[in-house]
């Protein structure tokens, strides 16, 4: 027998995916995932040489753009230049006054860019300012500004800025300030939408309980919460400015001559479009990159500065399965050891296929990538549900048990997540091999799942009686009067009150105990052969708590189906469920029937859970505790992963990791001193 795999704290899967810590090396990263993503890459690319090329203008413009030279006038590009004050060739042509067209190009690139940056600069200042006091302070601040938005919107932008060009001239200043009065009400109207939203966030309740000032809420905390939209708002603008610039330039209403900008080169180019192409393509083709390569940068700004799309678009696509992920499988899989602390125990091998089974999951695992590392959520486990059983799924928070779940529905969010091994048997299909279209048919028809939170879990847009009829115009192409007809049925079947006239409310307008028995109704519509409910009684009180227990045992009944709970609450699921799957940093450390676990626990951390429950039946002094806190995922320990908090913990415990010992045929722990566990009980 090959020694077992030994781990230190420090060798975790984050020490082999990376030498160094991710916050080190996150140019790297950045560089590295702009050259997998191309379109994003080019891009940038083509604006850093555009602006390098601005500002540099006078040290690589291979000619003066203000040397005229009539024979040289609308030349071909690549010709050799007739004047004397430079031998080097006119690379994009000449115009009619014989002026290299490439240098006033980049001459046109520096007012293009300067009058983008200005005006957004001085419009998005304006209105964000208008924005943040409009939405904070209300009232009749906000009618004022949101009516001056109105009007101002209502006009088209073209015709205004065309009229106080008029009435005050051209040139650069004007054009930044005609601009900045046409453009500031996008800013004010986006940034007073967000803030409204903002402000009722209870981060910004907490800091005005702490008696901190209006200003000091909205640029302290409001302002950093909009960095990331209006970023891409105003790379958005830059665009569009430089297109606005360059059509009053076409019109002879932007920088005046001889100052060269792109806009008056496609006017001058107009009347040379059959005989000097080149006048009017190059600089419409740098009005066109210039615009797009903004628009498709101003979708990487939005991944790059908001902290939730960052990390996730550094880590890529999936991929079918990494070569760290095999090692990482190996690294986490319990060894296939026959040494026992009880004469009864061996082994417990991962189920066999079983026709009988509804649900069978084989060594599912599932990392997660981050910047700071491979997390390994679950760790290689094996369970079995038949039709009619309920399985209870516990463990504290961050053990695995809704990441476990939402595998097995397939909504993981990938990435960051990514199931790297095993297999999860449906009634015989193996979902993590069926084609999506046949993965939503059987999750929609014949899997079901309960959120945590029902009212994030519908959607506040459609009425409660849409959502669940919903399922029947999907799914059975049912009328819209008969799926609504049904919808009422199935809102008495969860006992919801006057569901005939409740029908058409909103999920704001129900308590929470009311939405998720609209969960419930949503779920059992299409009577489903698994039920799988991740904690459905989380911030109900415990007298709802036990309602929304017992309508789940009795649609159980009535249909037959399987269902899974996933709770943290033993007392929750003691009277309904009939086995129990116990998960501890992403494993399954002890599984069997309900009343032999409660009676007699086989694992630590099971007696450990259950000690710290309150108890009704007997007197207790007080409650236990768990020492400790559950590792960190990317650094599982060595051995068992709970030896550091384990009172039972010897030598062996903490190098040799145990395998599921089979307590008896239908019951199993991963300890290797299940005997001292069982005789303390």
């Amino acid at each position: 027998m090959s020694a077992p795999h030994e781990m230190t704290a420090g060798d975790g899967p984050a020490a082999r995916d990376s030498g160094e810590p991710v916050r080190n090396v996150t140019v790297r990263k950045l560089l590295r995932a702009l050259w997998r993503d191309k379109l994003m890459l080019f891009p940038l690319l083509f604006l850093v040489a555009l602006m390098v090329a601005a500002v540099g203008a006078d040290l690589l413009a291979p000619h003066d753009p203000f040397d005229q030279n009539l024979r040289s006038r609308n030349v071909p590009p690549m010709s050799s230049p007739t004047s004397e004050t430079s031998s080097f060739p006119y690379l994009l042509g000449a115009d009619p006054l014989g002026r290299d067209l490439f240098s006033r190009l980049i001459y046109g690139a520096r007012v293009s860019l300067a009058v983008g940056l200005s005006s957004v600069l001085a419009s998005g200042t304006l209105g964000i300012l208008l924005g943040l006091m409009a939405g904070y302070h209300r009232g009749w601040l906000d009618d004022l500004v949101m009516r001056g938005v109105d009007v101002l919107m209502g006009i088209p932008g073209l015709l205004l800025a065309l009229f106080i060009l008029f009435l005050v001239g051209t040139g650069f200043w004007n054009l930044v300030i005609v601009f900045a009065l046409t453009r500031w009400m996008i800013y004010a109207r986006v940034t007073r939408g967000l803030t409204l939203s903002f402000r009722e966030q209870p981060f910004v309740e907490g800091a005005q309980t702490i008696g901190c000032s209006d200003s000091r809420i909205i640029f302290r905390h409001i302002l950093p919460n909009l960095a990331s939209p209006i970023l891409v708002l105003a790379t958005l603008e830059i665009a569009i400015v430089i297109l606005a610039e360059a059509g009053l330039s076409f019109l002879g209403m932007g920088i005046q001559p001889p100052a060269p900008t792109w806009g008056r080169m496609v006017a001058e180019g107009r009347d040379y479009i059959t005989s000097a192409w080149w006048l009017i393509t190059f600089p419409g083709l740098a009005i066109l990159l210039t615009a797009l390569s903004l628009n498709l940068t101003s979708a990487w700004l939005r991944m790059v500065s908001d902290p939730v799309q960052r990390w996730r678009w550094f880590m890529g696509r999936p991929e079918s399965r990494p070569e760290g992920d095999t090692e990482l499988a190996t690294a986490y899989s319990e060894p296939q050891s026959s040494r026992t602390d009880i004469e009864s125990s061996e082994p417990a091998h991962g189920p066999a296929a079983n026709g009988d089974h509804l649900l069978e999951v084989i060594d599912l695992r599932v990392n997660f990538r981050t910047p700071d590392g491979l997390l390994n959520a679950v760790n290689g486990i094996s369970y079995t549900l038949n039709r009619g059983q309920t399985l209870a799924i516990l463990g504290e928070s961050g053990s695995g048990k809704t990441v476990s779940a939402e595998a097995v529905m397939g909504i993981l969010d990938s990435p960051p997540a990514f199931v790297t091994g095993g297999s999860v048997l449906f009634d015989g299909n193996d979902l993590l091999q069926v084609s999506p279209s046949r993965r939503r048919r059987l999750c929609g028809e014949r899997i079901a799942m309960i959120f945590q939170d029902p009212l994030t879990a519908l959607n506040p847009a459609y009425t409660v009686g849409s959502q669940i009829a919903g399922m029947f115009q999907e799914h059975r192409g049912t009328s819209k009067r008969e799926a609504t007809a049904k919808a009422v049925e199935l809102m008495d079947r969860v006992r919801i009150p006057s569901a005939r006239e409740r029908v058409h409310d909103y999920p704001h307008q129900f308590s929470g105990g009311m939405r998720q028995r609209v969960m419930i109704a949503a779920a059992i519509a299409l009577d489903p052969d698994l039920l799988i409910a991740d904690e459905p009684t989380t911030a109900l009180d415990v007298t709802v708590q036990a309602q929304i227990m017992e309508l789940l045992a009795e649609l159980q009944l009535e249909t037959g189906m399987g269902l899974i709970l996933i709770t943290h609450d033993l007392g929750v699921v003691a009277d309904v469920a009939d086995s129990v799957a116990v998960m501890y940093a992403g494993k399954i450390v002890e599984t069997g029937p309900i009343e032999e676990i409660y009676s007699r626990p086989a694992h630590p951390y099971t007696k450990g859970l259950l000690e710290s429950a309150p108890r009704v039946d007997r007197k207790m002094d007080s409650l236990q505790q768990i020492s400790g806190a559950p590792p960190n995922l990317r650094f599982i320990p060595s051995g068992c992963p709970f030896h550091p908090r384990c009172a039972y913990v010897v030598d062996r415990c903490t190098v040799e990791p145990p395998p599921l010992y089979e307590v008896r045929h239908d019951r199993s722990a991963s300890c290797h001193r299940i005997e001292d566990v069982m005789n303390v009980n």
